[in-house]
This record gives structure tokens, sequence and C-alpha cells, in this order.
């Protein structure tokens, strides 16, 4: 059984509450926006990175249940 990918959704909570709340706004986020997350970390840059492309293939719910983009 595959297993939720925590990193991920706690990485996505973080988006949503700073307003990132759709495919749309997540994609033309820039690096300043996303610098500009409070208490944003290295790990979860690069979290968001692959969010991004899981957005962009179609695939976030592949993404958060452990899959390949």
């Amino acid at each position: 059984m595959a297993q939720m990918n925590n990193k991920a959704v706690k990485s996505i909570a973080k988006l949503l509450d700073a307003g990132f709340d759709c495919e749309k706004k997540i994609l033309a986020m820039t690096m300043d926006d996303i610098l500009a997350l409070p208490g944003i970390s290295v790990a979860e840059i690069g979290m968001i990175n692959e969010i991004q492309k899981a957005v962009k293939a179609n695939k976030i719910y592949t993404f958060l249940c452990g899959g390949e983009i």
C-alpha cells in the first residue's frame, strides 16, 4: 500500500496559507514568491519545485501517493 507523502502535504498547506490555492497560482510562483513564504526551508523549496512539476504534468495525486512524476 502506498503511503502519503506527508512532507508534500505540509508544503501544500503552507502554499494554501500563503494564498496559492489553485494550480494556476502554484505554476505562476516565482523564486521570489517561494522565498517570501514565512519559515521556508531549503528542503521545502525543493518540495515546492516537485509540486510544481507534478501540477504541470497533471500528476499531483500520483505525486502525493509517492509515485514518480
